[in-house]
């Protein structure tokens, strides 16, 4: 081997050192660069010559080459700016840019974006940022699951982290206003005192109290008037919402305790609040078809002009909530389902097809049924502020459009079969009336068909339901008779509490009201004696008939004068007494049977009968609470106004918000992100971006802080993660290096320059 091998060894290493040296200032140049990502340069031995020695068969290095170039992608440091679009990504991927109207292609760290005149986000290179558009038209969409209808709604519970939909493309903002919104969703989160009142008192149906206080009718109520007394409420809360033309309107939300004695059927503990969501009768444009009078009628024409939903609220002891039942006019009735609940009507615009329009009484309980439920498992109402003729129930085409969910913190999980029950809130009635076995039709001496019941429960009449005439069979029940002593019955009338009459057989006393209901069921509110059935207070035969009121305690003679009992009439003389009993009783056998009966109702409310949910699942963010404490609510809305884009924001997920004038700040598009198995594959295009090859594999695509990606920092730039420490580490090294293969190649041509002055 020659000398000048040795030199060409040396003069590998001067190469090999002088494009490291140019890696390092490549580096050191970058140092300020946005997103730059540093490189190191690892040398690997040249190619090694055979030789021969004595220990036999042996290798010469012949140099140096360039073995790798490793990128160095981890974290650079962040610097703050004052622009939102400027954006870096804490941890792993890339963004992917492209020349608009183009598939070239890149990816880059450099977050340094600005919007251009087109509306356009671009980088300094003119290049465009890929997202996903992200579709704002919400709205809770109609479609059909089980025995109920499930309703689709854009907040459907989804939980995947790709906000956007399609193909990723050019991020660009489009439309600098937004149109209205109208109110798909509503939140109530209330907290119910645990010491709140039964205001509104319904012993017929104590779930729907609140419903028969509502007087919704336009025509019936005064000026100024409320549809519901503030006496007959404990609580209210209200919320501003907004029609699909942007113009706000005001649902108010009714509660009121359900008293734990007006019902059977509760779980120890359990407190059961009923609710209504109402809207102003004013606003209230929904219609329906009159069977009776075959016309188009306004709802706030009748008592339920208003009423969106009535429902009730049952929370444990512990004051959490625990189930929910809601019930809406028409409930989950549709055309299809229940052709005979809608009438076809000419559509008044002039279309082609006859529009379907409810023909349900709404002031009717029959008609209130368990409400349809979106596909998120809420319950959902038709508040329709605009009048379109087929929009007053989810079950209609255009009432669809209007559907809006209603959250207390409860939704089903159950969406084919959400709830216990189908029937309507009629179905919780508790009959205030009972047969009378001895009715007899046309026949006025029998009395009335039906008695009205003592509102006190009476468990012992269970037993006498007849299930074949579907009535209570009452003959020989808890009833009074006339007494002997009727100054006692006249003194008992009157109230009088030392005056006890006891019901039939037992000694527990019949109360003044138990009596005059009685007595005005069959019309006796007077007495008349005649002349020669008594004697006066003297006596003395009478000389006048006396007609004494029993409720009053007064009596008149016949000439009209008053008579004074005690004077003109004895109330203890045997004759008279026994005069007054006669008349009594003679003046109640001509209005009704015999024997006057007083019964007992046959059966309280039950609270088991309640639609609630199925399989209620609580929304802990927005449950609300029965605790001791004072009533509080917190509101929310999804719908919005007409407004002007002011400004804009990105949050961690690479979410680009547009902040309008409403006050609305709505997602409009998601930032696509990126990220390579083999980042070390990438190729430098210059200009701060890389571009795929096959070495670094296909990118992966994803949303930021999802599948190993980045979140992303708005107002933030990655500054180069050059280490200029390292840096001038590798400086100095490289120098020697270099240093010492110069000083070779110098050694090697000393050695040649004495091979030459041999020959000399």
């Amino acid at each position: 081997m020659s000398v000048t091998a040795t030199l060409w060894t040396s003069v590998s290493g001067l190469l090999a050192h002088g494009e490291k040296m140019n890696v390092v200032g490549n580096n050191l140049a970058n140092v300020n660069t946005v997103g730059f990502k540093s490189q190191r340069m690892d040398f690997a031995d040249f190619v090694y010559q055979d030789a021969h020695s004595l220990a036999g068969q042996t290798q010469i290095g012949r140099g140096v080459k360039i073995g790798t170039i490793i990128g160095n992608f981890s974290q650079g440091p962040f610097e703050n700016t004052t622009n939102a679009t400027d954006l870096a990504i804490e941890g792993k991927g890339f963004f992917q840019v492209q020349a608009v109207g183009s598939d070239e292609t890149y990816y880059t760290r450099a977050g340094n974006f600005t919007f251009d005149k087109e509306g356009y986000l671009k980088d300094p290179n003119g290049f465009c940022l890929q997202g996903w558009r992200i579709d704002n038209s919400g709205g809770v969409m109609q479609a059909t699951g089980g025995n109920a209808q499930a309703v689709n709604s854009s907040s459907n519970g989804s939980t995947s982290p790709i906000k956007g939909s399609g193909v990723p493309t050019d991020i660009q903002l489009d439309t600098f206003t937004v149109f209205p919104q109208q109110t798909t969703k509503m939140d109530f989160k209330v907290q119910l005192p645990k010491s709140g009142g039964d205001n509104a008192v319904n012993t017929e149906n104590p779930f729907a109290a609140l419903f028969k206080q509502w007087n919704g009718n336009e025509t019936e109520r005064a000026d100024n008037e409320p549809a519901i007394a503030q006496t007959s409420y404990a609580e209210q809360t209200s919320m501003k919402v907004y029609d699909e033309a942007g113009v706000k309107h005001t649902i108010t939300v009714y509660f009121d305790k359900v008293s734990s004695t007006d019902y059977e059927g509760g779980s120890s503990g359990e407190e059961i609040w009923e609710y209504i969501v109402t809207m102003d009768p004013a606003e209230d444009k929904r219609q329906f078809f009159d069977t009776v009078t075959g016309e188009l009628r306004n709802v706030n024409e009748t008592k339920a002009g208003g009423m969106l939903m009535a429902g009730t609220l049952t929370f444990n002891s512990a004051g959490a909530i625990v189930n929910q039942s809601a019930y809406t006019w028409g409930g989950t009735r549709t055309p299809e389902s229940s052709p005979g609940s809608y009438q076809a009507v000419p559509d008044p615009a002039g279309g082609l097809a006859d529009l379907n329009v409810i023909s349900l009484d709404p002031s009717d309980l029959n008609n209130w049924e368990p409400a349809p439920v979106s596909s998120s498992g809420y319950p959902i109402i038709v508040p329709n502020f605009s009048g379109i003729l087929d929009a007053q129930t989810s079950g209609t085409q255009n009432g669809a459009k209007y559907n809006t969910e209603i959250n207390f913190g409860l939704r089903a999980s159950n969406l084919s079969q959400p709830w216990s029950s189908q029937g309507s809130l009629a179905d919780l009635n508790v009959d205030a009336y009972i047969y009378n076995n001895g009715y007899k039709a046309n026949d006025p001496t029998t009395g009335s068909e039906f008695i009205l019941l003592n509102p006190t429960y009476d468990a012992s009449l269970d037993d006498k339901w007849n299930i074949n005439t579907g009535r209570y069979d009452v003959s020989g029940l808890s009833m009074w008779t006339l007494p002997a002593d009727t100054t006692n019955l006249i003194n008992a009338v009157q109230g009088d509490a030392n005056a006890v009459i006891n019901y039939k057989g037992t000694t527990t006393p019949v109360t003044a009201a138990d009596i005059w209901r009685t007595l005005e069921l069959y019309n006796v509110d007077t007495i008349k004696v005649k002349a020669a059935n008594y004697l006066d207070n003297a006596g003395n035969p009478a000389t006048q008939d006396i007609t004494i009121d029993l409720k009053n305690g007064t009596a008149t003679l016949a000439d009209g004068t008053a008579a004074t009992i005690g004077v003109d009439i004895s109330l203890t003389d045997p004759g008279t007494l026994g005069a007054i009993s006669n008349a009594l009783q003679n003046a109640v056998n001509k209005a009704s049977p015999k024997n006057l009966y007083m019964y007992s109702a046959a059966d309280p409310a039950n609270a088991n009968l309640l639609a609630d949910f199925t399989e209620p699942a609580i929304i802990e963010a927005y449950a609300s609470t029965n605790l001791d404490g004072a009533f509080s609510s917190s509101n929310a809305q999804d719908g919005y106004g007409f407004g002007d884009l002011t400004s804009w924001e990105v949050d961690a997920d690479g979410i680009l918000n547009g902040i309008y004038s409403n006050g609305v700040t709505l997602p409009l598009w998601q930032i696509t992100m990126y990220d390579f198995v083999n980042t070390q594959g990438l190729r430098r295009e210059g200009n701060n971006l890389y571009s795929e090859t096959r070495a670094s594999g296909y990118p992966k695509m994803g949303a930021a802080g999802n599948s190993g990606l980045g979140n992303i920092a708005s107002y933030t730039l990655e500054q180069s993660n050059v280490d200029m420490a390292t840096e001038f580490v590798y400086m100095i090294s490289t120098q020697r290096g270099y240093q010492s293969n110069s000083k070779m190649v110098t050694t090697v041509d000393t050695m040649l320059e004495t091979v030459i002055n041999m020959k000399r």
